[in-house]
């Protein structure tokens, strides 16, 4: 080892005057030189090697940074200072060394957590292992990008408060969503709250795999939004045509779409329990809207959720399943739906919501109109 420690004091006398080419070849021996056996130096040793190749690196163009960057990012006894600058530099030199090394401690990947861009971030984020205090540090800082490499790290340690962020911030971002709901230590009361707004996919993905949620968990989320139903004071069964109105929003998949679809496959039924679920009026409102021969009220309810002209008049004929309107009642009634305006058709609405909160109660027959 002394002679190879006397070789290194020659190469660094010998870099301070060196052409630029000659550096990059002083750097290259060294290189090898520390590479050899790295476990056997003892720390002084080792700081001496990252001294010297940190004094030559930084005088040399990128690529020959990122090419030791790559070479020590792996090396259980690499230097800690230089790999600390290297992982402070561009991320091209920054990435294989962030990702990699194990010198960098938290404390340091947590300060270059809060100094860094997001580029540095996402290196970070796909460490072998990602202990909380790190992965608290890039909750607070990441963006999109970072949150859903995270969210994707098996080995990352995440606490309980950063979940609870993460899942906030992924009702908006997809990107976010995938990752986190197929994580495998996530909560089930984040799951469930995750199952409100992810993609159909994603909600069927976590009803299959069952992820923490089983089927009396989501019979209970039934229950729980059965106050809409209005039950009419009749019953207080949730009837089959309900629960199957309230999965399909579960699963994201209620629309105006669906209820013409079901209009058309004779779902009555399910047309009037999706018709109350999305326009917030409840079922016997609901019902008179569907078969109030005049349409006006189904006139109403479909402009308030801006069905368009063909489709209304296609519900106009789907709901005369009696015959009482005739052609002409049909072409007065979608001429009159073409001038409402959606304005009006809300307030409407509005009105109408409010109305029956105030007399809502048991076995109170709900009514259209002042």
């Amino acid at each position: 080892m002394q002679n190879q420690l006397e070789h290194l004091e020659n190469l660094a006398r010998l870099a301070k005057e060196a052409s630029t080419e000659g550096r990059q070849e002083l750097l290259r021996q060294v290189t090898n030189l520390f590479m050899e056996s790295p476990e056997a130096l003892s720390q002084t040793e080792i700081e001496y090697f990252g001294d010297i190749m940190g004094r030559l690196v930084f005088e040399l163009e990128m690529k020959v940074r990122q090419h030791l960057a790559e070479t020590i990012s792996g090396v259980g006894a690499a230097p800690l200072d230089l790999v600390k600058r290297l992982a402070n530099d561009a991320i091209e030199v920054a990435r294989p060394v962030l990702m990699k090394s194990g010198i960098l401690k938290d404390a340091d990947l947590i300060e270059i957590v809060k100094n860094c861009g997001q580029e540095h971030l996402l290196a970070v984020s796909k460490r072998a292992t990602v202990s909380e205090k790190v992965a608290d540090a890039l909750v607070e800082k990441g963006d999109e990008k970072v949150l859903g490499s995270l969210a994707g790290n098996a080995g990352a340690a995440i606490s309980r408060g950063a979940l609870e962020k993460m899942v906030a911030r992924s009702e908006g971002s997809e990107s976010i969503q995938e990752p986190l709901v197929k994580r495998a230590d996530l909560p089930p009361d984040l799951v469930q709250k995750m199952f409100s707004f992810v993609s159909d996919a994603l909600r069927e993905h976590i009803l299959a795999t069952g992820a923490g949620i089983d089927a009396s968990q989501v019979d209970g989320w039934l229950a729980e939004t059965k106050s809409w139903l209005g039950s009419d004071g009749v019953s207080g069964e949730t009837t089959p045509a309900e629960k199957f109105i309230l999965r399909k929003e579960q699963l994201n998949q209620l629309n105006t779409a669906m209820l013409v679809k079901l209009m058309r496959e004779g779902k009555i039924a399910e047309f009037v329990a999706g018709l109350a679920r999305l326009a917030r009026i409840d079922l016997s409102t609901a019902r008179q809207t569907v078969f109030d021969p005049s349409g006006q009220r189904l006139a109403v309810v479909c402009k308030a959720l801006a069905i368009d002209n063909d489709t209304f008049a296609e519900l106009v004929d789907l709901t005369n399943t009696k015959n009482v309107r005739s052609r002409e009642d049909k072409i007065a009634l979608v001429g009159v739906y073409g001038r409402i305006t959606p304005e009006t058709a809300q307030r409407a609405m509005r009105f109408l919501r409010t109305r029956q909160k105030l007399k809502k109660g048991p076995g109170k027959e709900k009514t259209w109109g002042p």
